[in-house]
C-alpha cells in the first residue's frame, strides 16, 4: 500500500543572540520549529509564514535564496524561494502518511519591538533555544523522533 503524501512548510528561525525558535507541539508532545500543511490555493512560501504567524504570532520574511532571474511577469511564471532542505518525513498514527516538509529560513521582521503570543490551540508553549538548551532538554533527539 502506498501512503499519501501531504506537502508542509516549517521554519527554521533564529533571533538576534543566535538561538532558535521551537513550538512545543500539542499532540506530539515535542519541540519543533513551527510549520504546518500547505493549503489548497497556497504557495509554500505563504503557508511558512501563515503557520509562523499562527502558532508565535510573529511576522517573518523567508532568507532563503530566491532566484528571481528566470521570472517571466508577462507569462505569470514567479519564482518561489528555494527551501533551506527538504524532509521527507514518516507520521505515524491512525492514518500513517508521509509529510514533504520544504523547511526555509526565515527572520523575524522588526525583531526589536515583535512579541511572542502563544496559541495553545497549536501549541503548549514557545521558546528561543540556545545550543546549551538543546543538549538540556534534549530537544535534538527529540526532533529526530519525529522524522
Amino acid at each position: 500500500m502506498t501512503l499519501e503524501k501531504h506537502f508542509t512548510a516549517s521554519a527554521l528561525i533564529l533571533n538576534k543572540e543566535r538561538k532558535i525558535l521551537l513550538v512545543n507541539h500539542r499532540k506530539l508532545g515535542v519541540w519543533l520549529y513551527p510549520r504546518g500543511h500547505v493549503d489548497k490555493g497556497e504557495t509554500p512560501d505563504e503557508a511558512v509564514i501563515r503557520e509562523v504567524k499562527e502558532e508565535t504570532g510573529l511576522d517573518v520574511k523567508i532568507i532563503s535564496n530566491k532566484d528571481t532571474n528566470i521570472a517571466d511577469p508577462k507569462a505569470d511564471v514567479s519564482v518561489l524561494h528555494q527551501p533551506y532542505i527538504v524532509l521527507c518525513e514518516k507520521i505515524k498514527g491512525n492514518e500513517e502518511h508521509y509529510h514533504i516538509d520544504l523547511v526555509y529560513q526565515c527572520k523575524i521582521i522588526n525583531e526589536e519591538t515583535a512579541e511572542l503570543c502563544h496559541n495553545p490551540r497549536e501549541s503548549r508553549d514557545i521558546k528561543f533555544f540556545g545550543l546549551e538548551d538543546l543538549e538540556k532538554y534534549k530537544i535534538i533527539s527529540q526532533l529526530q523522533k519525529t522524522g
